[in-house]
């Protein structure tokens, strides 16, 4: 079961126990754990932040019975150059327009006044609570949207973000095209002998016809997608005389794509 990971740097008293009680009494609810750890000041929450990888933050930003303050903390944290950045929740006395500002330009996710009347570890729970939740429902929606796709589906929508248009009558040949070659146990397929013929009887063309609009599409697409989307989706040679693949180096590289994925 994942856990949530949370850091708490507080230098009041009171408060860091209210937190710690209100956790606890919260966590039987909540079908996670939480990891809590607790810091007075700025130098033991940096060690904390180095070692762990924390889901979220509350940092105070005074901390004036402590050493450091929040602004250098965080200052501090953007220089680890951390593998996930921890949601970071601030909570101050200070209500001011420029240093909610400053807080937002370092890091700040979420700031909570201290001195309104609703202010306890129970609302910054909740909003904490809700962020991460919806971060794992987020993370674990992803893999499974990827395993819905097809084969057809995925190939449509890579095609398609190379820069083919569904006006491009080459666009389903060339996906049948990658299809059949991906299917295939032939490690001599061929294109012009293997693979067009089967889309000319498929759609009853020639198979130069089949062949011309590929090529027609491919060339169509080079021109029409900046190049950095290009070498994003597309990173194997590129043979042909315009500075685009071929229609045989575009679709191996594809069908080699499918069964690499597939293996």
């Amino acid at each position: 079961m994942r856990h949530m990971q949370l850091l708490l740097i507080e230098d009041e008293d009171q408060l860091r126990v209210d937190f710690i009680a209100y956790i606890k009494s919260l966590v039987p609810n909540l079908g996670y754990p939480i990891d809590f750890y607790v810091a007075p000041g700025e130098a033991e929450g940096l060690i904390y932040a180095e070692k762990l990888a924390f889901d979220a933050i509350v940092l105070d930003l005074e901390l004036h019975k402590s050493d450091g303050d929040g602004f250098s903390f965080l200052k501090k944290l953007r220089k680890m150059n951390l593998s996930q950045k921890p949601y970071i929740v601030i909570s101050t006395n200070n209500n001011s327009p420029v240093v909610r500002e400053n807080a937002r330009r370092g890091g700040a996710d979420y700031i909570f006044w201290k001195n309104k009347s609703d202010y306890s570890p129970k609302i910054v729970m909740e909003h904490i609570c809700t962020a991460y939740e919806f971060k794992m429902d987020f993370e674990l929606q992803k893999p499974l949207e990827k395993k819905k796709l097809s084969i057809e589906d995925y190939l449509k929508e890579q095609i398609t973000k190379n820069g083919f248009t569904d006006d491009m009558l080459g666009k389903k040949y060339v996906i049948d095209s990658i299809l059949i070659v991906a299917k295939s146990n032939d490690p001599d397929i061929q294109i012009s002998k293997h693979v067009f013929p089967q889309i000319a009887k498929k759609y009853k063309k020639s198979s130069d016809s089949i062949n011309r609009a590929i090529y027609a599409a491919i060339e169509k697409a080079w021109s029409i997608t900046p190049a950095n989307v290009l070498e994003e989706c597309y990173s194997s040679a590129v043979g042909g005389s315009n500075g685009a693949p071929t229609t045989r180096e575009f679709v191996f590289y594809y069908a080699n794509k499918i069964k690499d994925d597939a293996g």
